[in-house]
């Protein structure tokens, strides 16, 4: 009787432990330093010994857009390992292939859900919650000081806030699921837009204000094809009081930096050796040097760890690049950083990921079900986000956001089969 008892109760003990996890990484992920790398290291422990122990035995078997996803994360991962393998292993390599080896992790994450059957909430709370805690930390941060300082919890500004604009949209695109709540619950969503929106202007981050219309598109489009016209002009009116109210206060910097950059990029084309060490001229000088290095290595590129710090070097001795140069490590763009640190292998595995992923987000946002086509929308969010990210930051490059993206990629495949597994896909 008691290996039966054990079957019965284990799953529901690591069901509370990873539901912990997946309300909580949101604001691990940004407000504590590391905070989101070692849950999502222990969720993909606990899949593993699932996989190995293979007790209580798996509910189903993956269906075709989980394999799909695996595909995808394996591809990533094959592309990583095959880079390394042509340009050779490095003592620096070790931290960046635990991070690139991130999104192999996925896979037994996602067996871990179909063993513990993880519940639709987790994603819509997860996000919402998440994004109302670090909205409030941004206005917290903005708030304790007298002068201008880009809001950035516990990572890097730029993370900060992206993921934050992320959460607050993929929560909006959730309404539909807040609605069938009840009403009283459409509060939630509409709190993470503003203030995931709040934290992404009060970081500064200028990256994520030039993905901001593309995900407000989609937002605005998912609501039309899913019957919320009222929330569609909800959000435009939230959308367009809270831009108006942060560009109209000179106080929260947003006007400062965009007139920064437009200056900065003005003088960088005039004089690049001169004006090279500026926010932008740095970012596109960069971009200019990783392209150079793909040319130099087109296939495998120069390999992971400090191969691009070191060339930078040897650029900047040359005296090819602004010699501020010296201190970067990376491109602050993922297809120039793919390219030059594993080359045309690396791109094809990135592009392997994230097609296999928008194949099965795609294939849901055009399904009969409401259900189906949110959580699809959501998983196109996540990925238009990330491409637009990847043109100003290496976001499939170093830990928290590669984690983000990996996690949240996967409970919504995970999510989309279950809805499936129970015949919801009807219209509705």
């Amino acid at each position: 009787m008691q290996p039966q008892t054990m079957d019965k109760t284990t799953p529901g003990t690591l069901n509370l432990i990873v539901s912990v996890i997946l309300l909580a990484i949101p604001v691990l992920l940004l407000l504590v330093s590391s905070g989101g790398s070692t849950p999502y290291h222990i969720a993909a422990v606990i899949g593993l010994a699932c996989l190995a122990i293979r007790r209580p035995r798996m509910p189903r078997a993956l269906d075709a857009d989980e394999r799909m996803a695996c595909l995808g994360f394996a591809a990533f991962t094959a592309a990583v390992l095959i880079s390394l393998v042509e340009t050779g292993f490095r003592r620096d390599s070790v931290r960046e292939l635990d991070v690139l080896l991130r999104p192999l992790w996925a896979i037994p994450i996602l067996f871990l859900f179909i063993r513990v059957r993880m519940a639709e909430s987790l994603l819509w709370f997860g996000v919402a919650l998440g994004a109302i805690a670090v909205g409030l930390s941004a206005l917290y941060e903005y708030l304790m000081v007298d002068h201008y300082v880009r809001a950035d919890g516990a990572t890097s500004a730029v993370t900060f806030g992206n993921t934050a604009l992320l959460m607050g949209i993929m929560s909006a695109i959730g309404i539909p699921y807040f609605r069938k709540l009840g009403k009283p619950w459409i509060i939630l969503p509409a709190v993470a837009l503003m203030l995931g929106l709040l934290a992404s202007l009060l970081s500064g981050t200028r990256g994520g204000w030039v993905a901001l219309p593309a995900l407000v598109l989609l937002l605005l489009w998912h609501f039309s094809r899913t019957g919320y016209a009222k929330a569609s002009l909800t959000t435009a009116v939230i959308l367009a009081i809270g831009i108006g109210s942060v560009l109209l206060l000179p106080q929260t910097g947003v006007t400062d930096r965009v007139e920064l950059a437009v200056t900065e990029f003005n003088r960088y084309v005039d004089d690049p050796m001169e004006h090279g060490d500026t926010s932008v001229g740095t970012r596109l000088a960069l971009w200019h040097a990783s392209w150079n290095m793909f040319l130099e290595q087109p296939v495998f590129g120069g390999g992971i760890g400090h191969s691009f710090n070191a060339y930078l070097k040897e650029q900047v001795a040359l005296g090819n690049y602004h010699p501020t140069l010296v201190k970067q490590t990376m491109p602050h763009n993922v297809f120039l950083d793919t390219l030059a640190l594993q080359g045309i292998v690396g791109l094809a595995g990135l592009f392997g990921l994230w097609g296999a992923l928008g194949m099965v987000f795609v294939k849901a946002v055009f399904a009969q079900a409401t259900e189906l086509r949110t959580l699809g929308a959501a998983g196109l969010a996540l990925l238009v986000g990330y491409a637009l990210f990847g043109l100003t930051d290496s976001v499939m490059g170093y830990g928290p956001p590669l984690v983000f993206f990996c996690l949240y990629a996967v409970l919504i495949v995970y999510l989309i089969a279950e809805v499936r597994q129970k015949g919801m896909e009807r219209a509705v």
